[in-house]
């Protein structure tokens, strides 16, 4: 069936379930086919398969005897080709999962893994919808009371999450860590505790992110960072021209090249941050020491040694 002709028998089914859950379950069983199909092989010619997926996400909920965990193939599928999925059905997949998970046909506990592990996808547009999906379910979980069973549940994971050998998939989590705290969700010691233990990671940007929190500039530096990666996106596609650049010069080496080659490195990362600290510094007279200089550190309490806050302090007092 076409795309028109799918989103048709969409809302006759919706107004309908009985009256057309023959047809629901036709386009069920195309579904389990070509499913299968993609589980042997993916292929490129998704487009079906992926208004497919949609329009049996739509309507699951009106037939939960017939598809009552319709989430776990599509959960089967991505984590097993979730890298050799062409992106705009990927996309399609877990704009599915999030409508299931929004209408209650799946846990958010039964997706984190999934959604994690994305993150190590080279596709921008993917990364920022499962972000933005997994702040906004804590965020609803905790509107009226808090959630503690599901707050336990996800931070638990997070946790493991923040130790991941992958940075994108470290960072992704702590910055989950800290955007729930920006907005009062999880502003407790247990939150602080965790983004301390982030500073234990071998990779330096994720040890500078999480003093960053500390000193109040998470905002900035995600910010700072989106913006990063929007320029590194767009500097591989502009062409070079002009004086000083490959086209306008007869060396054929440009500015950039010169620049990156000098300031490339993790180890640069590092101490370009405490350098940039060091401008934005607080006079020492003025300033406080201990907790009252860093608010953020005092929620902690005895799940992380004191040791810890000592060798935090020091890394933080140290460059301001």
């Amino acid at each position: 069936m076409s795309r028109y002709d799918l989103l048709s028998l969409q809302g006759k089914a919706k107004r309908d379930p009985e009256g057309y859950r023959d047809d629901v379950l036709m386009q069920l069983q195309h579904y389990n086919a070509l499913h299968g199909l993609f589980m042997l092989k993916p292929g490129k010619d998704f487009k079906a398969f992926a208004d497919l997926t949609t329009f049996l996400a739509q309507v699951a909920k009106s037939y939960p005897r017939d598809m009552p965990e319709f989430h776990r193939p599509i959960i089967e599928l991505l984590d097993t080709h979730y890298a050799l999925l062409e992106p705009s059905l990927r996309r399609s997949l877990t704009s599915a999962l999030i409508l299931l998970h929004n209408r209650g046909a799946c846990a958010l506990g039964d997706l984190l893994p999934l959604f994690f592990k994305m993150f190590r996808c080279e596709d921008k547009p993917l990364r920022a919808l499962v972000f933005a999906h997994v702040v906004a379910a804590v965020r609803r979980a905790n509107k009226t009371k808090r959630d503690e069973t599901l707050n336990r549940s996800v931070q638990n994971f997070l946790r493991s999450a923040l130790m991941d050998e992958n940075v994108a998939a470290a960072k992704k989590a702590l910055a989950v860590l800290t955007e729930l705290y920006r907005r009062n969700v999880w502003n407790d010691a247990r939150t602080v505790n965790l983004v301390a233990e982030a500073t234990k990671h071998a990779s330096p940007k994720i040890l500078v992110a999480a003093l960053k929190f500390f000193l109040g500039q998470d905002e900035a530096a995600e910010a700072a960072a989106e913006a990063g990666d929007e320029d590194s996106d767009s500097d591989e596609d502009k062409p070079k021209t002009g004086a000083g650049t490959k086209a306008g010069t007869s060396s054929g080496v440009s500015k950039e090249d010169v620049y990156r080659a000098y300031n490339k490195g993790e180890k640069k990362i590092f101490f370009g941050f405490f350098f940039w600290v060091r401008r934005h510094r607080i006079p020492r007279r003025t300033r406080a020491r201990g907790p009252a200089q860093f608010p953020r550190l005092a929620p902690r309490h005895e799940l992380v040694p004191p040791a810890d806050d000592a060798l935090i302090y020091l890394l933080l007092s140290r460059f301001l």
